[in-house]
């Protein structure tokens, strides 16, 4: 009964360690990411910012603007769905992972990924800045910079998230 426990135990403490060091190589592999995240979390912020208090005097008429507007909505919404869906599907595909990666190897793809799409979030509020340039009200068009920032956060590889994707991946494929 003694060496069951202490069997157990020693299980236990290998599993705790293996943990420890998963989380350690998350954390270093994912640093990168989210200081990109946070500088454009905050060239967001400036953005909306600037779009708030400087206009500029183009002469374009009212119709004509909310026309740019309405397309410009309809170009972020397609933005966020394309961006959301190739985040959902991509992390997984058998096309990007190996199942021979090691976990470095796993994150530093997954790295890559959120770079070029947190890239393309970045789109949205430059967006909103030119079309506020142009002469919208702010309160028209701060739903660029909030759904920017919004989607920023959702892209930001929290180490949370991160180790929820790995137990995906290793539940849904062979890997490790």
């Amino acid at each position: 009964m003694c060496n069951m426990i202490t069997e157990n135990q020693n299980q236990y403490e290998a599993e705790y360690e293996r943990r420890l060091k998963e989380r350690k190589i998350i954390k270093e592999e994912t640093r990168v990411t989210i200081i990109i995240s946070l500088a454009l979390l905050a060239s967001t912020v400036i953005m909306g910012i600037l779009a708030n208090y400087i206009k500029l005097d183009f002469d374009i008429q009212r119709k004509t603007l909310e026309s740019i507007t309405d397309i410009l909505n309809i170009v972020v919404v397609m933005v966020m769905v394309i961006i959301l869906a190739v985040r959902k599907t991509i992390y997984f595909s058998p096309r990007i992972m190996d199942k021979n990666f090691t976990l470095v190897q796993v994150l530093r793809k997954w790295r890559t990924i959120d770079i070029i799409l947190l890239a393309f979030a970045d789109i949205i509020p430059v967006m909103g800045l030119i079309i506020s340039f142009m002469g919208m009200p702010f309160n028209r068009t701060f739903h660029f910079f909030v759904a920017s920032g919004l989607l920023i956060v959702i892209l930001m590889p929290i180490s949370l998230k991160v180790r929820s994707k790995i137990a995906v991946l290793r539940k849904n494929t062979d890997w490790e």
